[in-house]
């Protein structure tokens, strides 16, 4: 009985974490209107750099209190800009039905890494390879102006995200995660599967 009620303690933690990263996200984003627009790709470089440097040293997710805060912050600072762009682009209607197939992937890939997967475990060394083959291709994005180019990362994000889900679930399901860094990578998983999600619906209507 002690066991259940700490796993409930733990999960409700992850989920306070997960909320408690949106609202800084929503906060940082307000504010992103604010942001000049020359400040815009250098702040975005220099955090890609940032979150490469920590990974590459550390040989974990960026997830530590610092640098997620920082991560938060700044990328809801550059989420205004592109979150208003893609309203215009795609129509509101359009905009919203894209967010809501978003939180439906993250909800579907959510269900099965805790209920049909037992272990995903060793999925864990691929994914992380491949997320930071994904920063290197958006550092060099910024000099490459190919639609297949940005095509490419955002299917390639998307999957990985939707898969970065389903193995954060079942690191839920088997108790191996601390409640902060576990919310904070839910933030994450989701909010990059609406922008990538967003990206794409984008590229399709060109």
């Amino acid at each position: 009985m002690a066991t259940q009620n700490q796993s409930r303690s733990a999960y409700a933690k992850v989920w306070l974490f997960f909320m408690y990263y949106w609202l800084i996200f929503g906060i940082s984003t307000y504010f992103g209107q604010f942001l000049p627009i020359a400040w815009r790709q250098p702040l975005s470089i220099g955090l890609l750099v940032l979150i490469l440097a920590s990974m590459v040293f550390q040989r974990v997710r960026f997830s530590g209190p610092i640098i997620s805060h920082i991560y938060t912050i700044v990328v809801g600072l550059l989420s205004y800009a592109a979150f208003m762009y893609t309203l215009q682009d795609l129509g509101a209607r359009l905009f919203f039905n894209m967010v809501i197939l978003a939180v439906s992937g993250f909800v579907i890939f959510g269900i099965l890494g805790y209920f049909w997967i037992k272990d995903a475990s060793s999925l864990g060394r691929y994914l992380f390879v491949t997320l930071i083959a994904l920063i290197l291709a958006g550092l060099v994005g910024w000099w490459i102006h190919s639609p297949v180019y940005y095509m490419i990362i955002a299917v390639v994000g998307l999957l990985l995200f939707l898969l970065y889900t389903l193995y954060d679930f079942n690191r839920m399901k088997r108790g191996q995660f601390s409640p902060r860094e576990l919310g904070f990578n839910l933030f994450i998983n989701l909010f990059h599967i609406i922008r990538y999600v967003l990206e794409l619906a984008r590229i399709m209507k060109r």
